[in-house]
């Protein structure tokens, strides 16, 4: 099943793709959309749409290998990128396993590949509740080893020049070569969001740790704001501004850091290790406000 499910409620309108188990677009019932607009083909293409599953791991892995317990794990590359980027789930087809009006449930089953040593089976729902979007996902590792799991989600939102974020974090990763993390220190200023400020007019590619779950997004000249609220699972995310298209930004929970799969026998930073039948969950809502200059 390929065609786009519409979910509603009296608040909000979002559309869902099974073809990668992502959202097309979303928007009020009456307003300015409050994820990425659509802008691609009839026949839908996951990256330009609004939001799409990272798993069993998100961004890239450096090598496109790792060593975990004495072995060795190698992938090929699966996107446009010379690097193994964002696992499967995003490439894929999804089953519809349950479908109503305010809530569609997603199913996906990964065999063990030459792309990817990960065997598994994953759960996805969207939900509305009024004003509020809620996304839940859950990944069981159906292969014969224990491997480490990691979850995200990767939501595109409007980009405007005034538009500002509140998203407290404690630490960051600059960017190195390949797009890779480079090294964690102490956040710099102009990207500082424990604060309300505006998105810098520059290239971005960055994660943040230690979030407290809960960030802020304004449209001040739209008179939107969404509130997003992330399980304790998320406890990362990503920061993405491209400074060629700046129409949009991703802001994107995560449970763990990019390619840390490097570190995973010294540090899981933040993957999480299951073993055959192990299933790891994680979820985050996004609440859409009217934003007036009184509320800030």
């Amino acid at each position: 099943m390929s065609s786009r499910i519409l979910i509603e409620s009296d608040r909000l309108n979002v559309w869902i793709s099974p073809l990668g188990g992502a959202i097309v677009e979303g928007h009020p019932v009456e307003g300015m959309p409050f994820l990425r607009r659509y802008k691609g083909n009839a026949k839908f293409d996951v990256a330009d749409g609004a939001c799409f599953p990272p798993v069993p791991l998100g961004n890239r892995v450096e090598n496109n290998a790792f060593s975990f317990g004495g072995r060795t794990f190698a992938f090929a590359r699966n996107a446009d990128d010379p690097l193994y980027i964002h696992g499967d789930g995003w490439l894929g087809a999804w089953a519809v396993e349950e479908c109503r009006a305010d809530h569609v449930e997603l199913a996906f089953d990964k065999q063990q590949s030459a792309v990817s040593p990960y065997a598994y089976h994953v759960r996805q729902s969207f939900r509305l509740l009024g004003a509020r979007l809620e996304l839940l996902m859950s990944v069981t590792n159906t292969g014969g080893v224990t491997l480490p799991f990691g979850l995200g989600f990767h939501p595109f939102f409007p980009r405007t020049p005034l538009t500002t974020l509140l998203a407290q974090a404690q630490a960051w990763w600059t960017e190195g070569d390949g797009h890779l993390p480079a090294s964690r220190g102490a956040i710099a200023e102009d990207v500082d969001f424990s604060t309300t400020r505006p998105l810098p007019d520059s290239w971005l590619n960055n994660c943040c740790e230690s979030w407290n779950g809960v960030a802020r997004i304004v449209w001040p000249k739209r008179r939107l704001g969404v509130h997003i609220k992330a399980d304790s699972a998320l406890d990362r995310y990503m920061l993405y501004a491209p400074d060629q298209d700046k129409s949009y930004f991703c802001f994107e929970p995560m449970s763990h850091t990019p390619n840390a799969l490097r570190h995973v026998d010294a540090d899981t930073m933040g993957l999480k290790l299951l073993a055959p039948g192990e299933t790891l969950s994680a979820g985050f809502t996004m609440t859409v406000f009217d934003w007036s200059d009184d509320n800030g």
